[in-house]
């Protein structure tokens, strides 16, 4: 027969039980939930948005953690890129998953946005942290953006690239003769090749590996071109 004393020690058990599993089902979240513009400019290389994440969790084994997109729309021309942990993906798949570590009273950055290669449109991407070993302990970000509507196509007449798509070689014409410098970017914004040229230089691209750059000429009001590398 239970007795008054045990009945009180086993509701004291299941109170902390309970609160245990409450707390530690609520202790992963970021520092903002949401983005929202609808005044991004599409000539822009990119854009992007970071958000913190924090871990609180109460159970010092509460720190391996999986992230994964769960909602994404997006013009077909646009690239969506998570980088985080040192590690940068791009258009990662919907729902599938990439574990991470992260220690008790620590944060760490989620970098969102798209390469917009100079197309018009709406984006929307929702993405979900959640733990491994309390799947319920969750939080999400949802980074929502639009290209303004007035945006000119603005390189027809700046910025010119022959040939392009480009093969070890290329040269950029732009207004006047004086010397600009150029910048190449990949598809994270890594810059992989500066130069200072004249319009019309002829430009050594041998190194750059096949794939889509960011062409970008400093000084120019109109400044940004995609080219292609065979």
């Amino acid at each position: 027969m239970i007795n008054r004393f045990q009945l009180n020690k086993i509701n004291l058990t299941v109170l902390f039980l309970l609160f245990f599993s409450f707390a530690s089902n609520a202790q992963i979240n970021f520092d903002r939930n949401e983005f929202k513009t609808n005044t991004v400019d599409k000539m822009n290389f990119d854009y992007s948005v970071k958000a913190y994440l924090s871990n609180n969790s109460i159970n010092p084994d509460d720190t391996i953690f999986e992230w994964r997109v769960i909602d994404l729309d997006q013009p077909s021309e646009w690239e969506l890129q998570v980088c985080t942990n040192g590690e940068c993906i791009a258009d990662p798949p919907i729902e599938r998953t990439h574990p991470f570590i992260l220690t008790i009273g620590q944060q760490l950055e989620f970098k969102i946005g798209w390469a917009l290669f100079e197309s018009s449109g709406n984006g929307l991407v929702e993405l979900v942290v959640n733990s491994t070993m309390y799947p319920d302990n969750v939080d999400t970000v949802t980074l929502e953006i639009a290209t303004l509507a007035s945006t000119k196509d603005r390189n027809k007449t700046n910025i010119s690239v022959n040939p392009n798509p480009i093969n070890d070689y290329m040269s950029v014409e732009f207004p006047n003769n004086s010397i600009k410098t150029l910048m190449v970017y990949d598809i994270l914004g890594n810059i992989v090749l500066t130069q200072q040229v004249f319009s019309g230089e002829r430009i050594n691209t041998s190194a750059l590996m096949k794939g889509v750059y960011i062409l970008k000429v400093d000084g120019l009001t109109d400044f940004s071109k995609i080219i292609h590398k065979n």
